[in-house]
């Protein structure tokens, strides 16, 4: 589900180079074209909308269950769960839900679509990324080439960043594998250690050959800056950057596992490499 947002579009285009039938969809024919490549069924859809969906389960042994992060991905979820229980295919659930830890309402939205999961009776794994590396960096790419500097509101919090790139190839090793294989279990992927953003702007510094600052914030000053510079809404900002960045500093993304190993055999992405494999984009 989501096909458009950035893991539904990188697992589409990991399971389609590897030869396997995928059916992609999201609310626009439009946004899904740029994903058209032999194998892959491109299908509108609208999770508001679960009449729409049953149509999607026709023929499928495994769905990624993931919506966009805001006030209606519980819901969202959901309707995709039931209309994979009503289809009674008994396909499996692949739950692209979070790592972090979550004591707010984000993660009582995920605490709940997991519990319908587990009710709906269909065999169900979930895959967490601790936090993207994509997701926490490139937004701050004009900051980085303009003022050599990268900001948040964490202190010296440890992260256990993860690269895109190895998420993607997780739910792929999960999705292309026996059911039974991985009925029942969560993985959550992570780097290969946590790290804080002092780190992460010296990781910067060696891949972009000059000196990247970390600026520490004021959790208050940092929300003005969002809110007032970078055009974000309350609502948005909460959901999309605050819950997360809270829970850095409260030491519940550091968790380290080796379940990317696990699943792929290959050792995850360090924040050092991924930084030498995005620097062109840093450079200006």
């Amino acid at each position: 589900m989501s096909a458009t947002g950035m893991f539904g579009r990188q697992v589409v285009q990991v399971l389609a180079q590897q030869g396997v039938p995928v059916r992609a969809t999201g609310r626009s024919l439009a946004r899904l074209e740029p994903l058209r490549a032999p194998g892959v069924e491109l299908m509108a859809a609208d999770m508001d909308d679960p009449a729409s969906l049953q149509p999607l389960m026709q023929g499928v042994d495994r769905v990624l269950v993931n919506a966009p992060m805001d006030a209606c991905k519980q819901q969202r979820e959901c309707h995709v769960i039931e209309a994979m229980v009503r289809a009674g295919a008994q396909a499996q659930v692949v739950l692209l839900t979070g790592g972090v830890e979550h004591n707010d309402a984000l993660g009582d939205a995920g605490r709940a679509v997991e519990q319908a999961m587990s009710d709906s009776q269909l065999p169900w794994t979930t895959v967490g990324p601790q936090t993207v590396m994509e997701s926490n960096f490139y937004p701050f790419r004009d900051l980085i080439v303009g003022n050599s500097l990268l900001l948040s509101c964490v202190g010296e919090a440890q992260v256990g960043f993860v690269a895109l790139e190895d998420v993607s190839a997780a739910l792929a090793a999960v999705l292309t594998a026996s059911v039974e294989q991985h009925h029942g279990r969560d993985y959550v992927i992570t780097g290969p250690q946590a790290v804080s953003f002092t780190a992460v702007a010296e990781a910067a510094s060696a891949a972009l050959g000059r000196p990247i600052s970390y600026q520490d914030m004021p959790r208050g000053a940092f929300v003005d800056m969002m809110l007032n510079e970078a055009g974000y809404d309350p609502a948005t900002l909460d959901i999309e950057v605050m819950c997360h960045l809270d829970a850095f500093r409260a030491g519940q993304a550091s968790r380290i596992t080796t379940d990317f190993r696990q699943l792929t055999g290959r050792n995850p992405t360090s924040v050092a490499q991924w930084w030498q494999a995005n620097a062109a984009y840093f450079l200006g």
